[in-house]
């Protein structure tokens, strides 16, 4: 017998035995399982063959061709998987009989040991290539068969919404609707009997399902509606009264999370109630989720109406409309949600019973004209709110161009909403409801979209200063990032199945060959993502080498802006680099198309590339720098900015010049400080008289005298230019220690010398 201690000690290794046995014994079962590759393509074969017979006779329903393309997308796919692992060792093997060498001529022979190699290597190659063949053939046979089903459930789906009924302003259409209504209510009523009777009768019922069921509505309107409407009113007055804006901004944002809260804890127990009557039958089997998805609508439309328009607090309110305005906008919201739910609503009766032409007709006619009044309603709404801005300034581009959009877009809904209705006037009821429905649901998703982006902004404007973060590009590209993401929620909106945004993506992923090499969005992202993160280190790396290496160095300014430059030069040229290699980009096979293309874009950038690589030239050079006084083309001023292209010049008149680089390169150019800043200052004296010649040469050179501004070696000096009858010439020569002072120390020596001439009696 085993004794308790050692069945104990022999846990550790039971354990790790079952371990084992739970991780080897599945693979050896999926290996038995998995198929083998002709069993896979003979399975693609048979669902492809199964897809050309239904598409020959065209008998199956929407549904089933819809299973059928799934079907179809889920073997391509595994076919692609195969065509790309089969391409690693069709490559590999490649390589390796591109290593034995080119093969033997016509009456040339190899080594027998390179000739075995070669065959063994050539038969791996071709069993290789077979499995990858057999995939690209399915795929390609796969494509033309979604292809063809994609066309045949678009041409389903046309004639469906070209469809004409009767027209719901027929009476014959009226008495058809009643008598479906009343045949409908009757039947729930007999299957609600039915079903109550085989739970133990209606006592039985009423005491463990309707009655809790009820109670559980009642707390539902009593908790999250009453008593969570009053709290939100109160947090709502409280948050009218905060002055200080990030206070303001957080009790919002709580105002607006508790809503949603209690719009969902609401639902959750609308659900429970639901659930706990259990009235779903025959009859109501769609009805009953349906009614759900109304009371959801309504709940959303209420949060979204409260956020924009704010019926009780107008400085909570997203959207600038007046009181009244608001609180009518925010009951359009609530009828928005209506009418969605009742859409719903009817889809499920009409799963649940069959209708009659004429009362399917009345039925939706009814939803379409309450949209079109939705629609209608909240276009005078955009007008109303693009009435409130007439007192911007008209010279403001940006307000004008909103404000027009604005106006057509509220037009457009006019009409969206006057032609749902004449369609549906006539008989095209499924047109009227394609027009209508997915114009006000995409109201609501561009309300959503927003909310969002003025939630983001306020969030980031807690932290940065508004005027920034606005006057900034950041406004831009949140809106950007979230109009793509509601793409494809409204391409699913306007109709598009889900198999059209999965192959839509599909061709995304898969993207195009340029030249050998595969550009796909992945690549795009990744190669985007990479080299943005480099280019920012790059600048954060020129930050500190300019503010904090730079300064301890002796290096002058433009010595330092030459290293923060190459530095850039170098660092955009690594992440480029790095981005490539990171995306799998091979460029090798891009070098025909790239060499092509350098000829002709060769001539048209010919200048370009000439400033550019003059640019270089300056930075590495530097016969001129930033700080340098310089003369070109007609041109004197200081150098404030060598670019890439160009170099600015800042002239004494404060007016900058642009000067291409290679007139720096090619041109003459005199930097009057690119060794020294000292310079010779040459002042011009004309003399009526020669007796005063020598007092005239005391005074200038008296003028000169120990200026600080002068050096004293080379000393000044007076030099006789001319002698005319009546007049001499002279020059007074000095030299300046700082070239920039030219006009000042000019100035400063001729008020000097006219002094001296007066007290001399020149």
């Amino acid at each position: 017998m085993i004794s308790a201690d050692r069945f104990s000690a022999c846990f550790p290794v039971l354990r790790l035995v079952a371990a084992l046995l739970f991780l080897l014994l599945p693979v050896g079962v999926f290996a038995q399982q998995q198929p083998s590759v002709d069993q896979r393509i003979a399975v693609w074969n048979q669902t492809a063959t199964r897809a050309e017979e239904a598409l020959k006779t065209g008998l199956a329903s929407t549904s089933a061709f819809e299973l059928l393309r799934q079907e179809l997308a889920g073997q391509r796919a595994e076919a692609e998987a195969m065509i790309g692992s089969g391409n690693v060792l069709v490559r590999s093997l490649n390589a390796r009989i591109g290593a034995l060498g080119p093969p033997p001529g016509k009456d040339q022979t190899e080594p027998e040991p390179v000739a075995a190699v070669r065959k063994q290597l050539t038969d791996e190659l071709a069993a290789a290539e077979a499995p990858v063949i057999a995939a690209r053939q399915a795929q390609a046979r796969a494509n033309v068969l979604i292809e063809t089903i994609d066309a045949l459930v678009r041409s389903r789906e046309t004639t469906d919404l070209l469809m004409r009924s009767p027209s719901p302003l027929l009476p014959s259409s009226w008495l058809a609707a009643f008598s479906d209504f009343d045949r409908y209510a009757e039947e729930i009523a007999l299957e609600f009997r039915r079903t109550v009777g085989l739970r133990g009768g209606v006592d039985v019922y009423m005491e463990e399902r309707l009655i809790p069921g009820l109670a559980l509505l009642l707390a539902t309107l009593l908790g999250p509606l009453v008593l969570g409407h009053l709290l939100l009113r109160w947090l709502e007055r409280r948050a009218g009264r905060e002055t200080r804006m990030r206070r303001y901004v957080i009790n919002v944002t709580v105002i607006h999370l508790l809503r949603l809260t209690l719009s969902l804890a609401a639902m959750a127990l609308i659900i429970s109630a639901y659930l706990l009557i259990d009235i779903a039958t025959g009859a109501t089997e769609h009805l009953g989720g349906s009614i759900l998805v109304l009371t959801f609508m309504l709940l959303v439309a209420n949060w979204l109406g409260n956020i924009l328009f704010s019926p009780r607090q107008a400085r909570m309110r997203l959207v600038a409309l007046s009181d009244s305005a608001a609180r009518h906008s925010y009951l359009l919201s609530l009828a928005f949600g209506l009418a969605v739910g009742l859409e719903a609503l009817a889809t499920g009766a009409q799963a649940d019973f069959v209708f009659s032409p004429g009362g399917k007709s009345v039925l939706s006619a009814l939803i379409v004209v309450l949209g079109s009044l939705v629609l209608f309603g909240l276009s005078r709404v955009l007008l109303a709110a693009d009435g409130l801005n007439e007192g911007v300034a008209p010279d403001d581009d940006q307000h004008v161009i909103s404000r027009g959009f604005v106006v057509l877009i509220a037009r457009a809904m006019q009409v969206a909403a006057i032609l749902a209705l004449a369609c549906g006037a006539i008989g095209y009821v499924p047109l009227a409801s394609q027009v209508l429905l997915p114009t006000v649901t995409s109201l609501a998703l561009f309300g959503l979209a927003y909310i969002l982006h003025h939630a983001t902004m306020s969030a980031i404007q807690l932290f940065e200063d508004e005027d920034k973060v606005s006057s900034s590009l950041m406004p831009i590209a949140i809106a950007a990032v979230i109009t793509l993401a509601c793409m494809p929620l409204l391409a699913l909106i306007w109709g598009a199945r889900l198999s059209d945004l999965s192959e839509t993506w599909r061709l995304l992923s898969l993207g195009f060959d340029l030249g050998g090499t595969r550009i796909s969005f992945k690549v795009f992202v990744v190669l985007a993502l990479v080299f943005l993160i480099g280019l920012f280190v790059t600048r954060w790396l020129q930050r500190v080498v300019a503010v904090v290496v730079l300064p301890k160095t002796r290096i002058d300014a433009g010595g330092r802006n030459a290293i923060s430059t190459g530095l850039g030069y170098v660092g955009v040229t690594i992440s480029a680099l790095i981005a490539i290699s990171a995306a799998g980009l091979d460029l090798s096979n891009l070098a025909i198309i790239a060499g092509a293309l350098s000829v002709g874009v060769g001539f048209g950038m010919q200048a370009v590339v000439s400033n550019f690589v003059s640019g270089i030239i300056l930075l590495i050079e530097r016969p001129i720098k930033e700080g340098d006084w310089i003369e070109v083309s007609g041109h004197s001023g200081i150098v404030r900015k060598i670019a890439v292209r160009s170099t600015r010049i800042e002239t004494f008149d404060r007016h900058d010049v642009i000067i291409p680089n290679s007139q720096l390169i090619a041109g003459t150019v005199m930097n009057m400080t690119l060794s020294s800043h000292t310079a010779r200052l040459v002042i011009p004296i004309t003399l009526p008289s020669r007796d005063n010649l020598e007092k005239a040469k005391g005074v200038l050179l008296e003028a000169v005298k120990e200026r600080s501004d002068l050096l004293s070696y080379p000393a000044p000096e007076v030099l006789l230019i001319r002698m005319a009858d009546k007049a001499l010439d002279l020059e007074l020569h000095c030299f300046l220690r700082d070239v920039t002072t030219t006009a000042a120390t000019r100035s400063a020596i001729l008020y000097a010398v006219s002094e001296g001439f007066a007290r001399e009696g020149i």
